[in-house]
């Protein structure tokens, strides 16, 4: 999930792949592209040709392990610090080799998108792609956390233009999922918060990153966390009844949410709490994590 790994004196080449690998942070790669699937299954009306899905599945995973790797070279030198485990700050990759692993991950996402689906996938999947290494190397710290769900959630209306371009504005459904997705994202971002170091200025305790133009406490970031997502669980459950889910969409997916939200509620009161805040943002990841799952299950089952 991104903590990184015990830091070591010397490596070997096995130890440099996995950093590889660590750096595009594959389980929030994975589903990022489940993300995106959903999206996609949900405007098709069902499951398209298989091959279809597996290049759709191969764009996204190289988008979101581009962004992640773009994100560790860019906090190369705070991750010294925050997160020293990570590949680039322990040594187990070059910041160079980051880049060029960012670089070609783009590049390979948007050919593929170009030449297999459509030019209206392709413009978002661009703007998203930019977007997101605009928040990562700007816009995160001079605004704000806050800045990236309406960015992140954009990986679902490039899964539903992939195959339903000519819907994406004229249609409220791809802009439930985007709802739905920009919610979890603010209360996952927000929770994420405290967990970097604490600043104490003037006898304040503020978080590093500002919430939107200006720093939170740790308790007021944790209490933005908790109320997204209790938003992103109501929007997760009208999500249900609004794509005629069923009740294998909306069991899994409420309990979840639930569970994220108590551990969540638990750790607002004690925002200081490392070890807590650490499950609540593991908890807010399955939630989202377990509806994406069984959105597709839902549409391979009764659509």
């Amino acid at each position: 999930m991104g903590r990184g790994n015990i830091v070591k004196e010397s490596y070997t080449v096995g130890d440099r792949l996995a950093g590889a690998l660590d750096i595009t942070r594959p389980v929030l790669s994975v589903m990022g592209a489940l993300g995106v699937a959903s999206a996609a299954a949900l405007a098709y009306g069902g499951f398209p040709a298989w091959h279809k899905c597996l290049i759709g599945v191969i764009a996204a995973l190289l988008a979101f392990s581009g962004i992640h790797a773009f994100n560790d070279y860019i906090d190369r030198r705070r991750d010294v610090v925050c997160w020293p485990g990570r590949p680039i700050p322990s040594n187990r990759l070059m910041p160079r080799q980051g880049l060029l692993l960012a670089i070609g991950s783009f590049a390979a996402a948007l050919v593929i998108v170009w030449f297999a689906f459509n030019p209206v996938s392709f413009a978002v999947s661009a703007a998203a792609i930019g977007l997101g290494c605009l928040y990562s190397g700007y816009l995160r710290d001079r605004i704000g956390y806050l800045v990236l769900p309406p960015i992140q959630s954009l990986g679902w209306l490039c899964g539903w233009a992939a195959f339903s371009p000519h819907t994406l504005f004229s249609s409220w459904s791809p802009w439930v999922l985007y709802l739905f997705s920009a919610a979890w994202q603010a209360g996952h971002i927000m929770v994420y918060s405290p967990l970097h170091p604490i600043q104490h200025i003037k006898g304040v305790k503020l978080t590093q990153v500002p919430a939107f133009f200006k720093r939170t406490s740790p308790q007021a970031a944790a209490i933005l966390s908790f109320v997204f997502l209790c938003l992103a669980w109501l929007v997760s459950i009208y999500l249900g009844f609004y794509f005629h889910l069923g009740l294998l969409y909306l069991i899994p997916t409420g309990l979840m949410a639930l569970l994220a939200l108590v551990i969540s509620f638990r750790f607002m009161r004690d925002s200081e709490n490392f070890a807590r805040g650490i499950k609540a943002f593991y908890s807010a990841t399955y939630f989202m994590l377990v509806a994406r799952v069984f959105i597709l299950l839902s549409v391979f089952l009764f659509f």
